[in-house]
């Protein structure tokens, strides 16, 4: 009898991918969701054009946007702290990126940072910080 184990979806595999980041605190990546507490972090898939380019054999090259959400402290002190977070991030995926470790997404092509990581929400003593991605893939024909 096989075992058949239900197909992930992609946000899942780049969940999954962004936990193995030494930079995180605790690890754990959701996904469309961010806890209301420092060091918790998300991916959420922002809309876009799915096809990034068509190839004459009829395949194509597919994109998946999305910001990696992290909620951090905010004090003066701690803004210096995420900043440097969000770069040395920035500089992780690049590096992923280049020795070819990318999402297990079946024909991955590459995940990428679009930013460096801004603020795009703040609480009384707290932040989330955003970072614009990308994740492209092959769709053979």
């Amino acid at each position: 009898m096989e075992d058949k184990m239900e197909e992930k979806s992609n946000m899942e595999l780049i969940s999954e991918f962004i936990e193995t980041c030494p930079l995180l605190k605790d690890g754990k990546v959701n996904i469309d969701y961010i806890k209301d507490k420092p060091q918790s972090y998300s991916v959420d898939e922002t809309p876009a054009e799915p096809v990034l380019n068509y190839f004459r054999d009829g395949g194509r090259r597919l994109q998946i946007l999305f910001d990696f959400s992290i909620q951090a402290s905010f004090s003066v002190l701690e803004n210096i702290k995420n900043s440097k977070f969000c770069d040395n991030f920035f500089k992780w995926i690049y590096e992923q990126n280049k020795t070819g470790n990318l999402p297990k997404i079946e024909n991955v092509d590459w995940i990428k940072c679009l930013g460096r990581g801004t603020i795009s929400q703040t609480a009384e003593n707290t932040a989330i910080y955003t970072i614009p991605m990308q994740v492209a893939y092959t769709e053979p024909f």
